[in-house]
């Protein structure tokens, strides 16, 4: 108690509430543009904080890190791409919402549950940390591989439309997830002899492809025909009324802020996880459970309560062990260090404890400011959805090159991302969401690391089977697992004898995207690629005298894709002797999608030669251009060309001389 008076009398100090609410607003610009993680921005911010005291210092950082967890969720919303990896979640129903209109109501929920989720993560890191830090301790190998089974679930809730391709989506996540060097026996797999593939597909990276670049072409496909990705009409009290919504969902409220902090206490798991698994927790206590994926705004509630939770979660074993909970919390504990403070119980007594509650008050009033700054701006961002679509995606492949460039400085990332990103798009047309493929890439090394660790102190301990279904800690994780795989089905199997219907009570057939193949043949091409692939795998790691841990992931994910594709083809069987039909789906814009296509391969390849700002120049402009009704053209070229010469001086001064966030330079550079 004696801590609380010169604690907040440092937060409050007029300084430190500038550097808060600047730190704050920051964060939320970074995390709103895809690829430039929470993780980046601590980490360009540290060297500001040198001359900074211990307690501003720290402050600034922890302001950052909230603002970014929630401005990734602008992005998802908008325009389809989660702005951070914890973001994934909220495109599933805020994305949906906009499409509706609703963007204003989606941001604004959003901005609420993370406010509330941020707070009741820093009462737990105020009142429980050292309690809730030796529950962290008792996860091992086998605690992460079921924590990755258990996420993996989640696949069950969101394939509504066909498990067993939710199934392969998620398998095809986990082998991409083991390209490269094993983390546990450090050897290489399924890099094809490319040097460019030893440090495997960077998460940002294949978020960004599999979310970012579909959009992209998407938004090709109606660029003609459409002035914007949705039509925003601004309507009076729309915030006001979703705040007092979001307040009264407080049983979600509650739930996801509880899963949030407590899988963000788990080193490794983060945002990431809690958001997903928040977001399943939801769908299944939902009464109009049909309604998810559709546009609810329950699902944009739970997803950003629990990941702003973990936030805070992250932070209860940094500062009580000094072991990071998130890579956010590993960039923050070198920060710590930086400033001759050592995370541990030192931390909370002596000279060190008013720095650490001046840290934890700190974040309480973060969350305020990220609140107030969300709410304030909802209404703002959603007027980005009335943009013309000529205009926005040009510029959305642009942010998605820096993104994907940005992180390891490669050119190969930019590459990879557009493969996948192509990949994804066509993918879409047969009925392969990307949302399981992303899941399988985030889960894959928590589930491979805990397994390959588990199979090798069975070495010393027994046996595998003892090891991974004997701890306590285990069998509460395996019994959670089962109940949330099977749920799904139980819920279908009452809701089709209950309303004697086929798509379950309250669920109408969904819009089909344009293009998108008959069932039967989208099945067939699904499991000839299916077979290609594991075949592939088998070819590449076959006879590699290597370590068996480093092959029983990317064998075994396979094998079983293998037999998702004899369940595809067994599917595509009775889809034909039942005489299924295609569905509602709209006409598929070849070319004007086509063209973006050769646009962007064109970007992405010439971009290391031109430079980033001369090919964003150019391309808005022949986009813009191209994409626009014929007979408006030659009246909007001037306008093309000023907003294309706007947005490439925007580009340089917030990535070169604010963030100092690298681009592609080219030969004038």
């Amino acid at each position: 108690m004696e801590l609380i008076g010169p604690a907040l009398g440092n937060v409050f100090a007029i300084t430190n509430l500038v550097f808060l609410f600047s730190a704050v607003a920051g964060g939320i610009l970074v995390g709103a543009l895809p690829g430039l993680t929470g993780t980046m921005a601590i980490a360009l911010m540290v060297p500001f904080t040198y001359s900074l005291s211990p307690e501003s210092a720290l402050i600034v950082l922890g302001g950052v890190y909230v603002g970014a967890m929630y401005g990734g969720s602008i992005a998802a919303i908008l325009i389809n791409t989660p702005g951070a990896p914890a973001a994934i979640a909220t495109t599933f129903d805020g994305y949906p919402m906009a499409q509706q209109g609703r963007a204003e109501e989606a941001l604004a929920a959003s901005a609420t549950g993370s406010g509330i989720g941020g707070m009741f993560g820093t009462l737990v890191l105020l009142f429980f940390a050292p309690v809730l830090a030796v529950v962290s301790l008792k996860f091992g190998p086998p605690e992460y591989f079921w924590l990755g089974v258990l996420g993996l679930t989640i696949i069950a809730s969101l394939s509504a439309k066909s498990m067993t391709k939710g199934l392969l989506g998620g398998l095809i996540g986990v082998l991409l997830s083991t390209i490269g060097l094993s983390p546990s026996t450090g050897e290489a797999r399924l890099i094809f002899d490319s040097s460019n593939l030893l440090g495997g597909i960077d998460v940002i990276v294949a978020l960004i492809g599999l979310f970012c670049v579909p959009q992209v072409l998407t938004m090709a496909e109606t660029a003609r025909d459409q002035a914007g990705v949705s039509l925003y009409k601004p309507a009076k009290g729309t915030t006001v009324r979703t705040i007092k919504f979001v307040l009264g969902r407080w049983v979600n409220l509650l739930r996801s802020s509880i899963i949030g902090t407590v899988v963000g206490i788990i080193p490794g798991a983060g945002g990431n996880v809690a958001g997903l698994l928040a977001y399943q927790e939801a769908q299944r206590a939902a009464q109009d459970r049909g309604s998810f994926g559709r546009g609810n705004i329950d699902g944009v509630i739970a997803s950003e309560t629990s990941n702003n939770a973990a936030v805070e979660g992250s932070l209860v074993p940094l500062l009580t062990l000094g072991i990071p909970g998130a890579p956010q919390a590993a960039v923050l504990y070198g920060a710590l260090l930086l400033h001759s403070l050592r995370p541990g119980p030192e931390l909370f007594s002596g000279n060190g404890a008013v720095i650490t509650y001046t840290f934890i008050f700190s974040l309480f009033i973060a969350n305020a400011i990220m609140f107030i700054i969300g709410i304030s701006a909802s209404r703002v961002y959603a007027r980005a959805l009335n943009l013309p679509i000529n205009m926005l995606m040009p510029v959305v492949l642009a942010l998605s090159v820096v993104g994907a460039f940005a992180g390891r400085n490669s050119p190969f990332d930019v590459v990879l991302m557009l493969i996948l990103g192509i990949v994804a798009y066509f993918g879409a047309k047969v009925g392969l969401s990307a949302a399981p493929i992303a899941l399988g890439v985030i889960l894959g090394p928590i589930m491979e690391r805990g397994l390959v660790e588990s199979m090798m102190l069975s070495r010393a301990s027994g046996g595998l089977f003892e090891l991974l279904f004997s701890r306590p800690l285990s069998i509460l994780l395996i019994a959670m697992t089962v109940v949330s795989a099977a749920w799904p089905f139980l819920v279908s199997y009452k809701e089709r004898k209950k309303q004697g219907d086929e798509e379950g009570a309250g669920r109408k057939p969904a819009k089909l995207p344009a293009g998108s193949l008959h069932p039967v043949l989208a099945n067939i091409c699904l499991t000839v690629l299916s077979i290609c692939i594991a075949a592939i795998v088998y070819i590449s790691l076959h006879g590699e005298e290597v370590e068996p841990e480093t092959l029983v992931v990317p064998m075994v994910s396979a094998g079983l894709i293998v037999i998702a594709a004899a369940l595809l083809l067994f599917q595509a069987i009775q889809l034909h002797r039942q005489g299924a039909t295609l569905g509602e789906t709209k006409p598929w814009n070849i070319p004007s999608t086509l063209t973006s296509l050769v646009m962007a391969i064109l970007y992405v390849v010439l971009i290391n030669y031109v430079g980033f700002f001369i090919m964003t120049f150019a391309v808005m402009i022949i986009l813009g251009w191209f994409l626009s009704p014929a007979e408006a053209r030659v009246k909007g070229l001037a306008k093309n060309v000023v907003t294309a010469a706007f947005v490439s001086a925007g580009f340089f001064g917030v990535f070169v001389k604010i963030f100092n966030v690298p681009f592609p330079e080219g030969f004038l550079f």
